[in-house]
């Protein structure tokens, strides 16, 4: 038996958000006897998807108008499957479940890497007006490219006319959301106003327990299992691409050999003092992983020297996860909860302390030979400024962008302003009744105007805050941001929660829009705009 085939996710029909909506699907199937679970058909619907296209023209790290054998978000996701299927296969446990999360993985990413991401971030937890563009600052949840990839497939991508999101089970969420941290703060932060606000990326609050936050690791062996190929991939792809870029130097190998070398002499002290060595066979991987580096380094084909020093890197990392899982699973902590899930409440598929050491080497290493180059530094720079231009001519003239975004817009005005009716006094105009394609100009700018939070005294605003400035309502809102408007019963709170919502739902559409945006599609909107 596997090690871990007693932990494997089965899919049940109950894993999704509805259902019923689903049913039609199996109809031709059924006749025809043809079987696929779910995991299957969540893993096609991310793949046949316009966002996971655009992966293709996403820079991973170095930007892929100088070569096309650098890596792009694509081809890393693409290797994060490759090794995710692998580990899962090796684990027993369900590789369709696994091969689904990595494929959505990054779909949340922004153009140019990350430094888009924390441009996006930096204005949506408001760090930064955009040089006083914006009239005040308000943090709304920030951005991270993995809450995204949730809002992506469950928000913007769509699989029915009336419906948001693939309708994707919650294992698979719940994985994309974990690769990464899901936290600013440390892992015992509780409610802390800094952290990502999760209910800003989601369709239905009603997924948010499944998404298990109260765990930082993926509650799913097959989640765990893409969080840990993903930091493979990167240290396998970022040295691939460092050498081709030569901005890593050649001699890497032998500092590798060198601290490796440490480690082995660290960890045989430390077995000599314990009466158990759990980590016996960790320790001889990592000896066999030098004797393969020494013995490459003598080769006189420098093609062949770095091949294999990334392939032998690869190798061990995965092998070293395998023998600690066999380490981890007399120990493993699970239960099946009220829904019927299968939740794991200890993080099982990880790094020995042995290879997370190495790991955390070679990121030092590769952080500062690639990270600090010049041409990273280059491409991070132009990023920086073409994000800023583009989300400041979006923010003063919204109809530059494709229209596509305008009805969820309407939509979440309609949803606010049944609580509370903002209306345009002097044109007694109700900016729910906005139609961002009919309506004519002015009108549509009356209604950006409130969503920009700009001639407040305009409004019709409740009597008690006749006389209050922005800044005032803003510190109001942020008292009340964690509430719902439901949960409201005075009008003046009504008020300010509803026009800082219209704001935030604003500011989003001009987030999701340039978030969606490969590098060349940005790089082309910003040319024709500026």
């Amino acid at each position: 038996m596997c090690p871990l085939s007693n932990f494997k996710q089965g899919f049940k029909k109950e894993d999704r958000l509805d259902p019923i909506i689903d049913n039609d699907s199996y109809l031709m199937r059924d006749e025809l006897d043809i079987k696929r679970d779910g995991f299957s058909r969540d893993r096609d619907r991310i793949v046949f998807s316009t966002a996971f296209r655009r992966l293709q023209h996403k820079a991973q790290v170095f930007s892929n108008e100088r070569s096309d054998h650098v890596r792009t978000r694509l081809t890393h996701t693409l290797e994060v499957s490759g090794i995710s299927r692998s580990l899962a296969c090796y684990l027993g446990v369900n590789e369709n479940l696994a091969e689904a999360i990595a494929l959505g993985h990054d779909i949340g990413h922004t153009p140019f890497g990350h430094e888009g991401e924390r441009i996006l971030d930096d204005v949506l937890s408001g760090k930064d007006d955009l040089g006083e563009q914006l009239p005040v600052k308000i943090n709304y949840g920030g951005f991270k490219h993995n809450f995204h990839s949730v809002r992506v497939l469950d928000v913007v991508q769509k699989k029915y006319e009336n419906k948001k999101g693939l309708n994707l089970s919650w294992q698979v969420l719940e994985g994309i959301l974990k690769h990464t941290k899901t936290k600013r703060c440390n892992n015992e932060c509780r409610d802390c106003g800094k952290c990502w606000d999760i209910r800003r990326f989601v369709s239905d609050e009603r997924v948010i327990p499944r998404l298990y936050l109260d765990f930082p690791f993926s509650v799913t062996i097959e989640g765990q299992i893409v969080c840990i190929a993903d930091e493979i991939a990167q240290r396998e792809h970022d040295l691939d691409d460092g050498f081709r870029s030569r901005t890593i130097k050649n001699d890497i190998g032998l500092e590798i050999i060198h601290y490796c070398e440490k480690i082995i002499k660290k960890y045989h002290q430390i077995n000599k003092k314990e009466s158990e060595g759990n980590q016996v066979k960790n320790l001889k991987l990592l000896e066999n992983l030098v004797e393969k580096l020494k013995l490459n380094r003598a080769s006189k084909d420098s093609y062949y020297k770095k091949e294999t020093l990334i392939r032998n890197i690869i190798d061990y990392f995965i092998h070293d996860v395998y023998f600690e899982v066999q380490n981890q699973k007399e120990n493993i902590l699970c239960e099946y909860n009220l829904h019927g899930d299968l939740i794991l409440k200890k993080e099982v598929v990880k790094f020995s302390p042995i290879a997370s050491e190495l790991n955390e080497k070679l990121e030092s290493l590769i952080k500062i030979q690639i990270l600090n180059s010049w041409d990273v530094n280059k491409f991070d720079g132009r990023a920086n400024h073409l994000i800023k231009q583009l989300f400041k001519a979006y923010y003063n003239n919204p109809l530059q962008m494709m229209p596509y975004g305008f009805p969820a817009l309407k939509k979440k005005i309609e949803e606010n302003n049944a609580y509370y009716n903002i209306i345009l006094e002097e044109d007694n105009f109700n900016i729910k009744d906005i139609d961002f394609k009919k309506s004519n100009k002015s009108d549509i700018q009356s209604v950006f105007s409130v969503l920009k939070l700009e001639n407040i005294d305009k409004l019709n605003l409740p009597s008690e805050l006749q006389n209050t400035n922005l800044k005032e309502l803003a510190e109001k809102y942020d008292k009340l941001s964690k509430l719902n408007l439901s949960e409201l019963k005075d009008d003046q709170d009504k008020f300010i929660k509803c026009l800082f919502e219209n704001n935030y739902a604003f500011l989003s559409t001009i987030s999701d829009y340039i978030a969606g945006m490969s590098d060349n599609f940005a790089i082309k909107s910003y040319e024709e705009l500026y």
